[in-house]
């Protein structure tokens, strides 16, 4: 019947809508109470960039910015090999600002 997985806490990353973790919610009753899953909008670049400019591994995340306070998202750039930059932003789908 599959892997056993064992452990105090299991953290389940594998999408919003994931098969396991659809299982996990109904078995347990863990949207109970619960405020309902939020879904956003994402864009993704990748840019090659120099060598002297590039620092593998490296991960910035900017909750929120640079979008406005009344609006949720935010951004993120990751330094991946050999030299790439991956440059990307999140909106949440219920912002009221038509101008982002």
């Amino acid at each position: 019947p599959g892997m056993q997985l064992l452990g105090r806490q299991t953290i389940l990353a594998e999408g919003c809508r994931g098969s396991i973790s659809e299982q996990i919610m109904e078995k347990y009753n863990l949207r109970a109470d619960a405020c309902p899953q939020h879904y956003g909008l994402g864009i993704k670049e990748i840019w090659e960039i120099p060598e002297k400019n590039h620092k593998a591994g490296t991960v910035i995340h900017t909750v929120g910015w640079p979008l406005d306070m009344m609006s949720y998202g935010g951004s993120f750039i990751y330094h991946m090999k050999p030299n790439l930059l991956h440059l990307g932003l999140v909106v949440g789908l219920d912002y009221s600002n038509p101008y982002l």
